[in-house]
């Protein structure tokens, strides 16, 4: 894993659910209309096991996902494999390089004390939004580019896995990039909402491995200077929201 160490870096997040992502939104003084708004949506096959809700891709480490900016910025499409271990990838996914319009990372995420690592290739160009609660229109999975494609066959993603995909969706987020004198990194904040009582906010920041662990004790000192409580153990808050969706489709 040597080589992927040398510019992969560690994302370290911290998700605030329910009532206290909105008064952690308050207290930051994140206001909606100082943000950017996305609409975003996943795709997954979902069905049911007695009560239980079962997403193959996402079951499988996989997430697809589309961003649509409110305004301004192009949507992007990305491809995720979350966990993923980097030393099966093929020599051409163990660095993290961009092109015009496209961007591969690999990166290891910190929530709390869980590490995991994860890759992820997004494209930004001009895609159709599903249609909303089943309308007319196309739900089809976009086209995949080749790379992207690539990227899932290295993790035994078959054309029959990516078959009958149906789009989950939308959740409503708001993006920020907070001013913190008290931080080292940038930070970034991130606000999802999926119907009147989903609500997760999730606050991260990039950080070289070597600078990781003291920028996560930086944030979490700075969250409880200001009366935040890092929840413990943290939510995965795309695997809830996943389901959260899927139920909704599935009870249509």
């Amino acid at each position: 894993m040597a080589d992927t160490l040398k510019n992969a870096d560690v994302e370290v997040k911290t998700i605030f659910s329910g009532e206290a992502a909105e008064s952690a939104c308050r207290m930051l003084g994140l206001e909606a209309d100082d943000g950017k708004g996305l609409t975003i949506y996943f795709w997954d096959k979902p069905w049911t096991n007695g009560e239980d809700i079962r997403l193959p891709l996402a079951e499988a480490g996989v997430v697809i996902r589309l961003r649509k900016p409110t305004k301004g910025d192009a949507d992007d499409l990305t491809v995720k494999l979350r966990p993923c271990d980097p030393d099966v990838l093929p020599a051409d996914w163990r660095v993290s390089r961009d092109g015009k319009d496209w961007e591969f990372k690999i990166e290891e995420d910190w929530t709390g004390r869980n590490r995991v690592w994860a890759a992820s290739l997004k494209v930004e160009d001009d895609f159709d939004r599903p249609p909303a609660d089943g309308g007319e229109g196309d739900s089809r999975l976009p086209r995949l580019t080749r790379d992207q494609q690539g990227l899932l066959a290295s993790a035994e993603v078959t054309d029959n896995d990516l078959a009958d995909l149906v789009p989950l969706g939308p959740v409503q987020a708001i993006k920020w990039k907070p001013s913190r004198r008290d931080l080292i990194h940038p930070l970034t904040a991130e606000f999802w909402s999926v119907g009147p009582d989903l609500r997760f906010l999730e606050m991260s920041l990039r950080a070289h491995p070597a600078e990781a662990s003291g920028a996560q004790d930086l944030l979490e000192r700075a969250l409880l200077d200001l009366g935040l409580q890092p929840p413990s153990p943290q939510t995965s808050k795309t695997r809830s929201v996943l389901t959260t969706l899927a139920r909704a489709h599935l009870t249509r």
